[in-house]
């Protein structure tokens, strides 16, 4: 059996192969695993799940849906969310998060004073 068949990676998935080999093999060393094995049903147990997530958050240096990966525990789900976080976000998104950040580190009174002169 080759590896593409065994694995379900038709090997133009990179995230896929990166979890597969930097994180899935050190949390389950020697099991192989395909895109959709339950984490469960191959041995594994909501410490390892938690470990996953957190290896591939260090790993792609993006935050995961924990539950997510939880309700459907699959190196394919684990995949979607890593994609999901390295979307690049949209302008609008970038611009509301630049905004919040500038009102997070103001004052109240510097916050109310931008407020009273947004309305003159």
């Amino acid at each position: 059996m080759d590896t593409e068949s065994r694995t379900g990676d038709t090997g133009d998935d990179q995230v896929l192969r990166r979890l597969r080999d930097e994180c899935y093999a050190v949390v389950l060393p020697g099991v192989p695993v395909t895109a959709d094995d339950d984490l469960f049903e191959v041995g594994g147990d909501s410490v390892m799940l938690i470990r996953l997530v957190a290896m591939a958050q260090l790993a792609f240096g993006v935050e995961i849906d924990a539950l997510r990966y939880f309700q459907r525990p699959t190196l394919a789900t684990l995949a979607a969310e890593v994609r999901q976080g390295l979307a690049p976000q949209t302008l609008d998104d970038r611009l509301l998060d630049d905004v919040l950040a500038r009102v997070e580190s103001m004052t109240d009174d510097e916050v109310q004073r931008l407020l009273d002169g947004a309305g003159s």
